[in-house]
Parts: structure tokens; sequence; C-alpha cells
């Protein structure tokens, strides 16, 4: 009997230089999100959120991510990848800004308002490539009618990932405080024209 193939995101979406594909439920994809929240740098400002083992973010893979696919096709948890290398280079989501694990202290109360996330290896930082990539999803998100906002947050001291908000032409909104941290976020958006922000 052959073994079913893993689950993976039926599309995929291409930048200039990179490859935005979903993440499937294999030994290689696991290994790489852990080994990617192993790095102390990549967590300075996220918090005490890394999982404990392979296992744990094999069950987060599999009852959250991967519904994801098949209920919102353009939307969910994106593997980055360099076109030139085909090398890993941290991954980035859209989905719901209901769905942030602080909703409530951000103030995200509409369904849709689409967040913005991402998450690079050091190794990639300073060439652009979380602001190539978030600027795709915004795109892609703002082409949607039904869509009111595209938001994102982050630690007001985590200025590499504002300055991506802003780069691509998200504006600053409100601070508010961060559950579990000692430092506030801050909240960027941008809307549709007849849209009230947030």
């Amino acid at each position: 009997m052959t073994a079913p193939a893993p689950a993976t995101a039926t599309s995929s979406l291409e930048t200039a230089r990179l490859r935005l594909r979903g993440f499937a439920d294999t030994d290689t994809d696991l290994q790489l999100l852990f080994q990617l929240d192993s790095d102390p740098d990549v967590m300075r400002y996220l918090g005490p959120f890394k999982l404990p083992n392979i296992e744990a973010y094999r069950e987060r893979l599999r009852t959250v991510w991967l519904p994801y696919y098949s209920a919102h096709p353009t939307e969910g948890f994106w593997a980055v990848t360099e076109k030139a290398t085909d090398e890993f280079a941290g991954w980035i989501f859209l989905r719901a800004a209901t769905e942030y694990k602080f909703a409530a202290e951000a103030g995200f109360t509409r369904p849709s308002d689409l967040e913005i996330g991402y998450r690079l290896r050091k190794a990639v930082w300073g060439r652009g490539l979380a602001t190539e990539a978030a600027a795709e999803l915004k795109r892609i998100a703002l082409a949607n009618p039904d869509v009111t906002s595209v938001v994102a947050t982050a630690l007001v001291a985590n200025r590499g990932s504002t300055r991506v908000m802003e780069k691509i032409g998200l504006t600053r909104v409100r601070e508010f405080a961060t559950p579990g941290m000692n430092e506030p976020s801050v909240v960027y958006a941008i809307s549709h024209a007849d849209c009230t922000l947030l």
C-alpha cells in the first residue's frame, strides 16, 4: 500500500526573489520550524512561545496550519524560500486578525481585517526579504473587496519588524500592553478607502 502524500497547500506564490509555499507534514519542514524558533535572536522579541519539541510542532501543523489551506486558499502560513538557492528563509502568514493571540488587547474585532506576520532566519535579515513577501500578501489581501484592513503588530522595540510594516505602506495606529511581556506592542494598519481604520 502506498503511503498518502503529505498534506500541504495547493498553491504557491512568487515574488521577484522568493517562492511562498504551504508547509507540509514532513520531517524536513518540521525540522526547519524547530530550528528557526531555536535561535534566541529570532525569538528575542517574540516571547516564550517556542514549542518544546518536534512533535509539538507537528501537532500545531496538523491541527492549525494545514486546515487553513483548504478553507482559505490565499491565507495561512507560508514557507518562504529563495528562488536562487531554494533555501528556507523563514515563514510569513496572512490570517483573520481576530485569530491573533492578543486580538482583544490589540483591538482586533473584525474577522474581515487580515493580519500579516513574519519570522525569518537571522542569516537573511537586512536584505528586504520580509518586506518583499509581506508586500505581496498585502497586495493579495487588499485585492479582495471583502477585506476591510490589513494589520500587523510587533513590540515597539522591534524596529526591524516595524520598519517592514512601514515600508509596505501600513500606518502606525496605537500601542497596547502585551500580556507576558515587559514592553508594549504597536499596531500598524492599512484600510480600503471606504473602510474605517480599526
